[in-house]
């Protein structure tokens, strides 16, 4: 048994949302350490405030008292701002969520259209396939072209090599000035004219060098190329005349069972799709770019953080080092500021425990985060697969709940990806579309190689992939045009 698309999209999509409510949850649990971490520097700053009041006693009470007011002020209204952009981006980021879902939502029900389009699309095809291969003028012209396909490409194949054989042998007829001598005064042709003793020089020449049998040569490696390329030219037309009428054949049907429509309607809906699935990307990237200013608000060392120590540090540059260690060791009565000291000493080291259980947690928030991100770009992947269509399926060893608890970082969720590919198979369909319905083209194709049938069928399906595809507004009946091979090996004009 195999694992519908629908049904792993369903899974990566689910999978996304309670990872993100996971993470949302360990944000909250932070709030108690920030409490810690706020409960901390209060009595740090305390202890600076105690010990700036010990150690500055020539200052009066107004200048120390209106400088901490200063610096209180100031790094309030940072703190003030931090907190508005706090809010501001939460409410931006479950907005970004809603969108998300609702986006989600609307390719689920998109793609289940498209699917259904593209079932219908591909009946039809399937059935234009079958009319034409029970036109007995249709077999009769299928055939033709195979046979006109085979001669065409051994006669490709013929000129290429002549080419390459003009390329290796014409340089050294030109670069002989005998035979150059000879070939430029017409020598053994009508319109020769030297008489006495220049005809008897350019006779003893023409003997020399085996004139008459380098001509020869030299003329086939010149003239034969352009004469194939004209029995070439003459091929190609007679399979165009043969694709015409081939086409006018499926054209016919096609309209008759309203493929045109139903084809011109999945194509609609495909763009429909990847318009969707560009306005997902930039929901996703507006996630990112929003939880990146989260991790920055939230961390100690963000921003705003260095914002304020900016302005704290401009203060206590006012205060040497030297100063506070010469003080301390003149108060050797005075026990004061050895309690303040060792008071301030004690709450670093709570705060620099506090800090590094911090960093810890927010370190596998950060791989939390980085892994929803990953797993983002695995179901955008997914959707612009077409992985979630219908007509897609997986095998039943694939089991998302079970790769993701085993998904530890970013790469691990880059490798998941690998998984889902290697476990994708596509529905069965004789028109050989796997993204989308059968276009005119492929149905023509099609056609050609089953009513040829085995014996003749991919010389068929060759001439049929050589035509090019077209409307009726454009002038692609044009015959003798130059043509391509591409790396499929299927010729196209």
């Amino acid at each position: 048994m195999t694992i519908p698309g629908p049904t792993v999209h369903q899974q990566l999509m689910d999978a996304y949302k309670r990872l993100t409510e996971q993470l949302e949850t360990d944000r909250q649990k932070m709030h108690g350490v920030d409490e810690e971490h706020e409960q901390l520097d209060a009595e740090r700053d305390a202890a600076l405030n105690s010990l700036a009041e010990h150690y500055l006693p020539e200052l009066t009470a107004d200048a120390i008292s209106s400088t901490w007011r200063e610096v209180q002020s100031e790094i309030s209204a940072i703190l003030l701002q931090k907190e508005d952009e706090d809010r501001l981006l939460h409410e931006k980021l479950k907005q970004l969520h809603e969108n998300r879902v609702m986006a989600e939502d609307t390719l689920v029900k998109e793609g289940s259209v498209l699917d259904a389009a593209i079932r219908e699309q591909n009946e039809v095809s399937s059935a234009v396939e079958r009319r034409l291969q029970d036109d007995s003028r249709f077999v009769e012209l299928a055939d033709r072209a195979a046979f006109a396909e085979v001669a065409l490409e051994r006669a490709e194949s013929n000129l290429h090599e002549i080419d390459q054989d003009a390329a290796r042998k014409l340089p050294a007829y030109q670069s002989s000035s005998l035979f150059q001598y000879l070939y430029d005064r017409g020598y053994g042709g009508k319109g020769y004219r030297s008489r006495g003793l220049t005809r008897r020089i350019d006779r003893w020449l023409a003997r020399y060098i085996d004139f008459t049998k380098a001509r020869q040569g030299y003329d086939f490696l010149k003239q034969t190329p352009d004469q194939m390329r004209k029995i070439i030219a003459d091929d190609r037309r007679s399979l165009n005349i043969v694709m015409d009428e081939l086409e006018r054949k499926r054209d016919h049907i096609a309209k008759e069972l309203d493929l045109p429509a139903k084809i011109s309607l999945t194509e609609k809906l495909t763009r429909e799709r990847n318009q969707r699935l560009q306005t997902m990307d930039f929901i996703l990237e507006s996630v990112k770019e929003t939880e990146e200013l989260l991790r920055d608000i939230a961390d100690p060392q963000g921003s705003h953080y260095q914002k304020a120590i900016e302005i704290f540090r401009k203060q206590l540059l006012k205060f040497k080092s030297s100063d506070l260690k010469r003080r301390a060791a003149a108060t050797r009565g005075d026990l004061t500021d050895d309690q303040i000291v060792a008071r301030l000493s004690g709450v670093e080291s709570e705060r620099g425990e506090l800090e590094e259980a911090t960093r810890y947690r927010r370190h596998l928030q950060k791989q939390k985060q980085d892994v929803i991100e990953e797993l983002g770009r695995v179901i955008q992947r997914f959707r612009a697969a077409h992985f979630d269509s219908a007509r897609s399926h997986f095998l039943d060893s694939l089991s998302i709940e079970k790769e993701l608890s085993y998904t530890e970082d970013v790469e691990d969720a880059r490798k998941l990806w690998q998984k889902i590919r290697r476990s994708q198979r596509w529905g069965d369909h004789e028109s050989e579309e796997d993204t989308g319905g059968s276009s005119l083209k492929q149905v023509l194709v099609n056609a050609m190689g089953k009513a040829a049938g085995d014996e003749r069928g991919e010389d068929a399906r060759r001439a049929g992939s050589r035509r090019i595809e077209y409307d009726s507004t454009s002038d692609a009946h044009s015959v003798g045009g130059d043509y391509t091979t591409d790396s499929s090996g299927d010729h196209s004009r």
